[in-house]
């Protein structure tokens, strides 16, 4: 169990880096006529890549709660792991609404830094895992 919880927050932990660091800047250069199609296909396409690791890490982390070692980890793991989807349902969400209806560079900052800080809170419940 720890080596797929090890390797589902990882790959969550890479995955925000990527989107930080390539993926949201890169908005800024996509033509005002295209965004609306553009930023259709990121959401469709993020989901698919975020969707079956987030369900893994609630599985996994329900596993490691119910049965596993070091039980006050595990919650913490639980707490940074939901912290994260209520981060991305009441930030980051709200903010990819925002830029749909009106890309801005001040909307784009926005989500930009709810971003940043899902992806501490991702890195938070990796270190859990690590400390196991």
């Amino acid at each position: 169990m720890r080596t797929a919880l090890l390797i589902t927050d990882a790959y969550l932990v890479g995955l925000a880096f990527v989107v930080g660091v390539v993926v949201y800047p890169a908005f800024r250069s996509v033509g005002l006529h295209e965004w609306s199609d553009y930023h259709r296909q990121h959401s469709s396409a993020i989901t698919i890549a975020v969707g079956p690791a987030w369900l893994s890490q609630g599985l996994l982390c329900a596993a490691w709660i119910l049965n596993g070692p070091h039980r006050p980890l595990a919650l913490a793991h639980g707490l940074f792991a939901l912290l994260g989807v209520v981060v991305t349902i009441l930030g980051a969400v709200p903010q990819h609404n925002a830029i749909a209806a009106q890309r801005t560079l001040t909307n784009l900052r926005k989500l930009e830094l709810w971003h940043w800080i899902r992806t501490l809170v991702w890195i938070a419940a990796l270190l859990c895992v690590v400390a196991l």
